[in-house]
C-alpha cells in the first residue's frame, strides 16, 4: 500500500518538528515538510499532498482566509485540522472553510496518526468530542426552545388535549396505567390509547423516554391537579 503523502502546517517551528518526527516514525506516512501558513500555499500547491495537517492556535479566524485558499489550489488534499478545546464554538467556521475533519490538540500521537490515517484510507470525518457535545446540547435546546409549551405545542405540531396533560403528569409520578384509570375513573384500554398518542405527538418511543423529555421542554414542571 502506497504511503499517505503528508504536509505539515504550524506557525510553531517546534510543533512542526513534533509532527513530522511522530508521523515519520512509521511506515504509513511520507512527510513532505513542515512549514508555516504563510509559505503552505505555495508548498502545497507544488507538493499537492493527500492530506495537510493543519495546527490552530491563537486566534482562528486569522486561519480562515488562508485555508480557504489551500482548499481551492490542493482540491484533492484532504485538510484535518489541530484544534484547542476552546476552538469549538468558531469550529462551524472552520469546516465551512472545506476543513475535512478537526482533531483536539492533546490527543494522544499514536491516537493521532490512526485517526489521519482512517480520514485518509476510509474518508472518517472526524470531530472533537467536546465539540459534538456542545453541538447536541445546542441542537435540543434549539428545540427545546421552539417547542417550548405553556400552549402544549409538541414535536408534531399537534397539541396535547387537557385529558393527555392529566395523564402525562400521571405519568411523571410513575403511575402505571391501572393506576391512572383508577384515579381518573376511566377505563385501563383508554388509558393505553391516550398514552400512544401522548407518545405519538412527543415523538418519543416509550414511557420513559416522554417523561425526560417532558421535563426538559417544560411540559411537566409541578403536578397537574387531574379532573375529570
Amino acid at each position: 500500500m502506497d504511503k499517505i503523502r503528508l504536509l505539515i502546517i504550524s506557525e510553531d517551528s517546534s510543533a512542526r518538528r513534533g509532527l513530522s518526527a511522530i508521523f515519520a516514525s512509521g511506515n504509513t506516512f511520507d512527510v513532505l515538510g513542515g512549514f508555516s501558513l504563510d509559505r503552505a500555499g505555495e508548498k502545497s500547491v507544488i507538493l499537492q499532498p493527500d492530506v495537510v495537517l493543519l495546527d490552530i492556535s491563537g486566534d482562528i479566524s486569522e486561519y480562515l482566509p488562508k485555508t480557504s485558499q489551500l482548499k481551492e489550489k490542493c482540491p484533492c488534499s484532504l485538510v484535518i485540522a489541530l484544534v484547542e478545546n476552546e476552538h469549538c464554538s468558531n469550529l462551524n467556521d472552520v469546516l465551512a472553510q472545506g476543513i475535512d475533519g478537526c482533531v483536539p490538540r492533546g490527543i494522544m500521537r499514536g491516537c493521532l496518526v490512526n485517526t489521519v490515517e482512517l480520514a485518509c484510507r476510509a474518508g472518517i470525518f472526524c470531530l472533537p468530542g467536546s465539540y459534538k457535545k456542545k453541538m447536541v446540547w445546542s441542537e435540543i435546546e434549539k428545540k427545546n426552545r421552539l417547542e417550548r409549551p405553556g400552549n402544549g405545542s409538541t414535536v408534531s405540531g399537534e397539541t396535547l388535549t387537557r385529558r393527555e396533560m392529566e395523564i402525562l403528569h400521571l405519568m411523571a409520578q410513575t403511575l402505571s396505567n391501572r393506576d391512572i384509570a383508577t384515579k381518573l375513573f376511566i377505563s385501563e384500554p383508554t388509558v393505553k390509547t391516550h398514552v400512544s398518542s401522548i407518545l405519538r405527538k412527543l415523538g418519543q418511543n416509550n414511557r420513559v423516554q416522554a417523561i425526560i423529555y417532558s421535563y426538559k421542554t417544560g411540559l411537566v414542571n409541578e403536578p397537574l391537579l387531574a379532573h375529570n
